[in-house]
Parts: C-alpha cells; sequence; structure tokens
C-alpha cells in the first residue's frame, strides 16, 4: 500500500496518516511511503477502503512525548528510509510498551543516531551561515545567505537564526527551501539549485522581494 506524504518533511501528514493505519492495524511491511504531493491523502483512504472498521486501541494508545519529539527530527533526516523506520517504532510502541526502556534496540538507536545528526546539522548551520549585505529593499538594508545542508534543516535553523538576528530583513537560500525573515514574521519558498552564482547581489535583492510575497514557515 503506497502513502504519499505532502513534502519530504511532512511530519503532520505523517503523524496523521500513521493515526489512521495503527486504526486498522496495518502492519509496517504492507505500506510504502512517498514523500510526494502526487495523490496526498487519497492515496491512504483507497488504500484502507477494503478494510474492516478501525480499532481503537491504536488511537488510544499514548505515544510518549520524548518520541514525538524524535519523530520531528528524523523526518529532517535525509536517509530515504527514515517514514519506514519511524512507522515500524510506532508499530512496536503498541505492542511492546517497554520498548523504549530498551537502550540496545536497533531500531531505537538507529532514530536516535539520525536524531542527533539533525541536531548537529542545525547547529552546524547556524554557526557557518555569513548574512551579507546585498542591497536595500523598501529602503531598508537586505542580507543573503547561503548553505547546503546535509539534512531537511533549512526551516529549523532559519527559526533559531531569526532569535539570533530579529532586527531587519535577511534571506537565506539552501537548495531545499528559501527562507525570508522580514523583521516580523519568517516567510518561505522553494530552494534555489545552483546558489550564488544564479544571482548577482540586485537579483538577491529582487528575490527577497518575490519572497515577501511568500507564507509564513
Amino acid at each position: 500500500m503506497r502513502i504519499d506524504l505532502a513534502s519530504p518533511v511532512d511530519v503532520h501528514g505523517f503523524r496523521a496518516q500513521s493515526n489512521t493505519l495503527l486504526a486498522n492495524q496495518v502492519p509496517p511491511a504492507e505500506i510504502a511511503w512517498e514523500a510526494s504531493a502526487a495523490e496526498g491523502v487519497s492515496g491512504a483512504v483507497r488504500g484502507l477502503a477494503s478494510r474492516p472498521p478501525a480499532f481503537t486501541t491504536a488511537l488510544n494508545a499514548i505515544v510518549p512525548r520524548s518520541f514525538l519529539r524524535l519523530t520531528e527530527l528524523v523526518v529532517l533526516h535525509r536517509d530515504e528510509t527514515r517514514f519506514d523506520l519511524l512507522y515500524r517504532l510506532l508499530w512496536r510502541l503498541i505492542h511492546e510498551p517497554h520498548l523504549l526502556d530498551g537502550s540496545r534496540d536497533a531500531d531505537m538507536a538507529l532514530a536516535q543516531r539520525m536524531g542527533q545528526a539533525v541536531r548537529r546539522e542545525v547547529f552546524r548551520m547556524k554557526a557557518a551561515v555569513q548574512l551579507r549585505p546585498v542591497g536595500e529593499l523598501d529602503g531598508q538594508p537586505v542580507r543573503f545567505g547561503w548553505f547546503e545542508p546535509r539534512h531537511h534543516v533549512t526551516e529549523e535553523a532559519a527559526a533559531a537564526l531569526a532569535r539570533l538576528h530579529p532586527q531587519g530583513s535577511w534571506l537565506l537560500v539552501t537548495p531545499d527551501r528559501s527562507t525570508f525573515w522580514d523583521g516580523r514574521s519568517l516567510l518561505c519558498g522553494p530552494g534555489v539549485a545552483h546558489g550564488p552564482a544564479s544571482h548577482d547581489d540586485a537579483g538577491w535583492v529582487d528575490f527577497a522581494r518575490r519572497m515577501k510575497g511568500a507564507s509564513n514557515c
């Protein structure tokens, strides 16, 4: 059964789909996760149409808050098996309540390593990004930074940078996402494949102007 997610970092979609799958007692081996927006939720609805009515045990199970936070981090990892791993762990948490107590479980250890790698990459990006002046936008200075993260951490790092640099406007671009801080809100849009060489300074100011119409991250 193929389950489509809206993006490579669709943690909300993953949780919603997982709730439905767990409630219908769909084992991990029957699922193929796809991080694309081609069919969205409809793929899961079609796949579950022939299933019996949902059970309540999975929905009523309490997932530890620590695991929910770990899920948010692991989803940002670039490992293509991350959704398979996370759903397998959710399934096991339902059927093995003491799973989190085991320090030698291979699946849990792998998830922890992925989460740690994502945390390290956020810190690395925050430390490495250099925001340089590229001109003015609506009479105010605007700065630009570029980075190529190892994992999908652009929005996490940009949110941290907004706390570090709340004054003024800046544009942070990666191959995954573009983010623009207008001094009040963090806006997000598509990434840029070719980086700094794809625009001169005036081009990045114009890019920032277009980002003003983007959605909040």
